[in-house]
């Protein structure tokens, strides 16, 4: 070994040394190969039954941490990263399955999860959390409420080729009242077009019943969860849209530029 390289060894050791005790730190490791140095390739990820060989695996990883706000061994196990002996480990294989279902209701995603462009994907419902939330912390108001207009009378759904006869449409704590809130949009966002609200002329009335069965289809992996809006549900407009037309990816977030070098 060169001195310089022997120098430089005993300093990092040195380091090492004054760091409090179970303080983690990351260093590459340097081997010595002919003619200098280089980093150790890291090795090649085993038991891959879903992502292929030529995944970035540290990138999608990483997404998934930051998805679920959990560290690598939530659902591997220490020191063994291949074993399947974390049940976790299957519910992720599960998730990334459901992930890919999900993405042929979208016309615009495209590629095999995680490679290529996705509308949805972990984060979308996870955003940080293990468990995705389902409810808006917040309600959404119009211009017309906040100028203290009464709100319309409740009246019985009518159209309501998905939801139930007796489904409370209309009015506080409505479904209707949910939708908005999930989207942060007026009723008009999909009833409007100059008609009464039971007139399908907006393609967008269309669109959300689409999308309520597809919260539906997503629920169905879940035991215990009823038919959407009915009983228990883990996953609902909220969960993926949190309070945006448009629910976000890693995919289609907003990213800010790299900070210029100096």
């Amino acid at each position: 070994m060169n001195r310089a390289l022997s120098i430089s060894a005993f300093a990092l050791a040195g380091c090492l040394l004054a760091l409090p005790a179970g303080t983690l730190v990351s260093v590459p490791l340097l081997a010595q190969q002919p003619g200098g140095r280089g980093a150790v390739p890291p090795p090649a990820p085993k038991n891959l039954k879903l992502l292929a060989p030529n995944s970035d695996i540290p990138f999608v990883m990483q997404n998934f941490n930051e998805a679920l706000g959990v560290q690598c061994t939530y659902c591997h196990v220490e020191g063994d990263f291949a074993a399947d002996t974390n049940p976790k480990k299957e519910m992720a294989r599960k998730m990334i399955g459901m992930v890919r279902l999900i993405d042929t209701s979208f016309p615009s995603s495209a590629g095999v999860f995680p490679e290529g462009y996705h509308e949805v994907d972990c984060s979308t419902c996870h955003r940080g959390s293990v468990k995705p939330e389902t409810m808006a912390p917040r309600k959404f108001y119009n211009r017309g409420n906040s100028l203290g207009d009464p709100p319309p009378a409740q009246r019985p759904g009518v159209s309501l080729k998905l939801l139930p006869p007796d489904t409370h449409v209309h009015g506080a704590d409505s479904l209707m009242g949910e939708f908005r809130d999930a989207l942060s949009v007026d009723c008009n966002y999909c009833h409007g077009g100059g008609r009464t609200q039971e007139v399908d002329v907006n393609p967008r009335k269309d669109i959300a019943r689409k999308m309520i069965m597809l919260v539906r289809q997503i629920n169905s992996n879940f035991p215990g969860t009823g038919v959407f809006p009915v009983g228990n549900q883990e996953v609902t407009c909220y969960t993926c849209h949190r309070g945006d037309t448009h629910p976000v990816s890693v995919s289609n977030r907003r990213y800010d530029l790299p900070t210029p070098k100096q």
